[in-house]
């Protein structure tokens, strides 16, 4: 008489005495976890529609000419770098989109705060110069002086060189790094460096080619404290420590006697 075999059942068929808890499993059950949902794509920021920006800077414009007393022939020369540092903005990255309709209240203002430190002076050289800021601002404001600024982007140090042109101010737009002008920051009275290097760095770049009386205006952030104390931990200088007008918890650090620690 044929018997039929019994049927084996699976592992995962098999099941043991149930819990008598909600949501408990019987015995055996593969559990196997779900699949990570894929990382979204970051969202491009939107490029800022032309005519807000243009709105934005005439409000900016009105603010600035009621909180700085400048001349007509300054605020001509600021009103012809803002139009091209707006112009150029759509093909080279001069300053961070978002704030290209608040340049007057953002970046010149900030710019002016640091102008007003600066004493006279024939030749001064900005490093890192980037956009322009603050050095075509401080050169609006003083067209007898020679500015020179130091950038390594070519495109940028090509808007540069075009603002100067067109502004009708003094000084080259030197398209190298800054290790290799040597010569260009040996010639300054004044040094200027905004948002380009902490403390320790930017007096290593500057001390061999400057005397001890270059005043080098370095503006920092909230971390200037602790960029001080490393700089002073390799370094000598004098300094003294201007409160920003403009930015909350920020300075601008004058600084002379530059001398490197020995030992």
């Amino acid at each position: 008489m044929r018997r039929d075999r019994p049927t084996r059942a699976h592992p995962a068929d098999r099941r043991g005495p149930q819990s008598d808890r909600e949501g408990s499993f019987a015995e055996g059950t593969v559990l196997r976890p779900k699949p990570h949902a894929s990382a979204k794509k970051p969202i491009k920021a939107k490029r800022p529609n032309a005519g807000d920006v243009a709105a934005q800077q005439i409000s900016g414009r009105a603010w600035f000419a009621q909180h700085f007393a400048v001349s007509r022939e300054t605020m001509d020369r600021l009103d012809i770098y803002v139009g091209l540092l707006t112009e150029w903005q759509a093909r080279v990255n001069l300053v961070a989109p978002s704030t290209i309709g608040d340049v007057w209240r953002r970046h010149i203002a900030d710019a002016m705060g640091l102008e007003k430190l600066l004493p006279a002076f024939s030749r001064g050289v900005d490093l890192g110069s980037g956009g322009g800021l603050p050095a075509l601002v401080v050169a609006a404001c003083r067209p007898e002086s020679s500015v020179d600024m130091v950038e390594s982007s070519h495109k940028k140090a090509a808007f540069l060189a075009a603002a100067q042109r067109e502004m009708g101010l003094k000084g080259r737009a030197h398209p190298v790094r800054i290790e290799a002008a040597g010569p260009v920051i040996a010639s300054a009275e004044v040094i200027t460096a905004r948002a380009l290097a902490p403390l320790d760095d930017l007096l290593a770049m500057v001390a061999p080619h400057v005397s001890r009386e270059t005043r080098c205006f370095f503006p920092k952030g909230r971390s200037h404290e602790q960029e001080i104390a490393a700089a002073a931990a390799k370094w000598r200088f004098t300094m003294l420590v201007h409160v920003s007008e403009v930015e909350a918890d920020s300075v601008i650090l004058e600084i002379t006697d530059i001398a490197p620690r020995l030992g």
